[in-house]
């Protein structure tokens, strides 16, 4: 939170309504849990343009700096700002979480409804734990923070804090004072929406304290607001995770694996804040405390709203925190945060969704456990599944993940999501040269185990189903039980080697794995080939594959393109009209070779955004999705987080195909054009990465119209 915390990033209603509000939306169903939208109408914050927002301000003289250009300047840095976090993807509105903030808003502000009048309350989807407010009179919570929180007074203090800074105008105080210093050489340099000064966070505790004492709640839920700042960077909650996790009828880890040290809470409250925007906890704790002294009398409730509802939005919240570790490639997080769901939610199959989407972005960003070794994020009790993780080496941890993969695909042998995951996390393994199958045992630990002690086990059947694939004959089944090798010796230490045992003698997987490695190993052999080529014979033969792929029939005709968009970075960038013309002739020039090679394109462009809740929700969502592929995936096939939603809105708009198309050009030395391309299949995951760098020209349709005609040629055969 800006101003709250010290870790951070970034109407009105009646009493009446609030009675209603909450339980006019059904209870989701948090075993099929989707993520939030955005609900009912659009609001004015969404829909008016920044200039429109500009012209209202000052013709209802909401600031009065020393001129007009100042006012006008200062206003529109203001609203610039606040349109990249509205338009980011992340904020809703109008959804369960908001509803309920805005709900406790109106208690807390209910004597006081002009002021209740101007301000507005939207969710940010984001785990950093957050509350800030605007100039303007958005005040965003995120979900981070409700997902941390162990009380409704909690959030109460938050809340009144938020409101004291925009009721004291401590924006535009701290702006002038910047302008006063000359840390701010033009209105432009504005960095923060919200970043205040100690002395308006201490003058904002105490206000909110005035309101929080005067709603009846408690002293000591007071207190316990300033552990939530401390130790907001820990997980939701503090819960041990137990050795046998990992464990099923067919793998088992060894308890010994995890005899590991659990790193400490580090977090202190007497931290050096020299150099802060924020005074340390020690110091807002102290200060609060000794103005709370002076209050005569305390309320003794904890909830002013029902405890339920508070727990029902917690609960939301932390579903989002785990959907938005899987976004982001927060694989740590997210197996941790789903241990701490599953033992209330054990059936939850978003979970095992987020799971096995988890352990298949293990599978690619291997460095990822070496990134975590210093971070101050691993502390406590979630510290010994990470040091585990850590600890085990990468083919362990692909094993553990085909583990899972197939084991969940069993489980749900009728969703698509889990059959089509298996499908890639084969897919992604043939890859790589992590799985020997002959390093495998087709025995588990403990049959391994009764068989060094000469006590022979039960065998493992021969899994067959021939409605897939053909089962081949008898000698290819004689040749495929006799390429795996028998129990030698039992290695107690190699716990990996008896994690697959039923897997390895499934004839299914067997043929399947072993047509993914030839066609691994035949895409490798291209790529080599073409690598060794001459720069002029690269041309021929790249030429050679999109003339190739020309000729073919389009598997599709629809393609839904969203929001391409061209980035200058040069010393004067276009403005204005002339960003809108470009943007215009780009958009034209896409829908053209589109439609020259046979397909029907959709754009949605910022304008469609600001039409309906259900544009607005629809872009959201693949937007989520082209940030899952670039932060958890790579870039690389990957099923969408939100892949029911995904295909509903795709479905609905008669295409499985999405395009997400980008131009960057650097002018400020010489001349650099890049283009990025990438075509998704919301159904299977596919993707098609087509992608130019570095090429010295300018950003034109005569420049840029080669990339997206060699890329409907290319997609034909999608």
């Amino acid at each position: 939170m800006n101003q709250l915390l010290p870790i951070s990033r970034f109407i009105f209603i009646s009493i009446f309504i609030f009675v209603h509000s909450f339980f006019s939306f059904s209870q989701k169903d948090f075993n099929n849990y989707q993520t939030l939208l955005s609900k009912g109408e659009m609001p004015a914050d969404f829909t008016i343009l920044v200039q429109q927002k500009v012209l209202n301000d000052i013709a209802a003289n909401k600031v009065k700096l020393a001129t007009k250009l100042d006012t006008q300047l200062y206003l529109e840095s203001i609203h610039e700002q606040l349109n990249e976090i509205l338009y980011s993807g992340r904020v809703i509105y109008g959804d369960e979480v908001s509803v309920y903030i805005q709900d406790l808003a109106n208690r807390l502000l209910k004597d006081n409804p002009e002021l209740a009048k101007e301000l507005r309350f939207y969710t940010i989807k984001s785990n950093e734990t957050n509350a800030f407010s605007t100039a303007p009179g958005i005040i965003f919570v995120t979900t981070g923070l409700i997902a941390q929180l162990s009380s409704e007074a909690q959030l109460a203090f938050i809340l009144s804090h938020e409101i004291a800074h925009y009721e004291q105008k401590h924006t535009h105080k701290e702006y002038l004072n910047y302008k006063k210093t000359g840390k701010i050489k033009n209105n432009k340099q504005l960095l923060g929406l919200s970043q205040f000064s100690k002395e308006n966070e201490l003058e904002a505790d105490s206000l909110a304290l005035v309101r929080y004492n005067k709603m009846g709640y408690s002293e000591e839920e007071l207190t316990s607001t300033f552990d939530l700042l401390m130790y907001s960077y820990l997980p939701f909650d503090e819960v041990p995770f137990p050795s046998n996790y990992f464990n099923t009828p067919n793998s088992y880890i060894p308890e010994k694996e995890f005899d590991l040290d659990i790193k400490p809470i580090t977090a202190e409250e007497n931290y050096n804040d020299t150099y802060s925007s924020h005074p340390n906890i020690k110091k807002r704790k102290d200060a609060i405390q000794k103005i709370a002294a002076g209050y005569s009398h305390w309320g003794t409730t904890s909830f002013l709203l029902s405890k339920e509802e508070f727990e029902y939005v917690r609960t939301i919240c932390r579903f989002e925190s785990v959907r938005m570790n899987v976004l982001e490639g927060g694989n740590f997080s997210a197996l941790y945060s789903i241990f701490l769901l599953e033992k209330q939610f054990r059936n939850s199959i978003f979970l095992d969704r987020m799971k096995t989407l988890s352990w298949l972005s293990i599978l690619r960003l291997k460095s990822d456990f070496e990134k975590v070794k210093e971070s101050k994020e691993i502390e406590g009790e979630s510290s010994l599944l990470c040091s585990f993780l850590r600890s085990s080496n990468n083919k362990e941890r692909a094993i553990m993940g085909l583990r899972i993969s197939y084991d969940l695909k069993a489980k749900y042998p009728e969703d698509k999501f889990f059959h089509d995951s298996y499908e890639i996390y084969l897919n992604e393994l043939a890859k790589t040269d992590l799985i020997k199958l002959s390093d495998y045992q087709p025995l588990n630990f403990h049959q391994a185990s009764l068989k060094a002690l000469s006590k022979e086990p039960e065998p493992l059947p021969i899994k067959e189903d021939s409605t897939s694939f053909d089962a081949g004959t008898k000698y290819s089944r004689i040749k495929e039980k006799r390429s795996i090798k028998p129990v030698l010796a039992f290695d107690s230490t190699n716990f990996i080697a008896y994690a697959i045992p039923d897997i390895i003698t499934d004839s299914l997987f067997l043929k399947k794995f072993k047509i993914l490695q030839e066609q691994s190993d035949s895409i490798t052999d291209e790529t080599t080939r073409f690598q060794l080529l001459n720069e002029k014979d690269k041309e021929k033969a790249w030429q050679k594959t999109i003339d190739h792929a020309s000729l073919q029939e389009p598997q599709f005709k629809d393609v839904l393109i969203v929001e391409p968009s061209i980035h200058y970075y040069t010393k004067y960038p276009p403005q204005g009209w002339e960003t809108l013309a470009r943007n215009k002739s780009h958009l034209n020039t896409i829908f053209t070779n589109a439609k020259n090679q046979g397909f029907s394109p959709i754009i949605i462009s910022e304008d469609s955004l600001r039409r309906t809740t259900a544009s607005f929700n629809e872009y959201l969502t693949y937007l989520a999705y082209l940030e899952q592929l670039a932060e958890a995936n790579k870039g690389r096939d990957c099923l969408a987080v939100d892949y029911e939603i995904v295909n509903k809105f795709a479905s609905d708009r008669k295409t499985t195909t999405l395009l997400f198309t980008m131009i960057e050009f650097d002018g400020t030395e010489g001349k650099s054009l890049n283009m990025y391309s990438l075509v998704l299949n919301t159904q299977t995951g596919k993707s098609y990465n087509y992608v130019q760098r570095n090429l010295n020209k300018v950003a034109s349709p005569i420049t840029y119209g080669p990339h997206y005609e060699n890329l409907f040629k290319l997609i034909r055969e999608f």
